[in-house]
């Protein structure tokens, strides 16, 4: 099981929203951690991700340093004992 997904929002065919939505339809996922992976960094793009239920919103071009902390910052909201 996945214990989090980065999403890019401004897919093509499906934009990140649905793909979110339809990754917690999915049995196990429900409290799936999104992170929104995007080149859209307007405060409405960052309240829209919000809203959505993504724990994170990242503007492109993201640093493995930001990418790297924020997943250890997920973890430990996942599991305590990680602090």
């Amino acid at each position: 099981q996945p214990q989090v997904a980065l999403l890019d929002i401004g897919l093509p065919e499906m934009d990140g929203y649905e793909l979110g939505r339809r990754l917690r339809g999915v049995p196990g996922l429900e409290h799936l951690p999104l992170v929104a992976l995007t080149g859209y960094g307007q405060a409405r793009d960052r309240q829209r991700s919000q809203a959505a239920g993504f724990v994170a919103h990242l503007v492109k071009p993201v640093g493995l340093d930001a990418i790297s902390e924020l997943l250890r910052a997920v973890a430990e909201q996942l599991d305590p004992a990680r602090r």
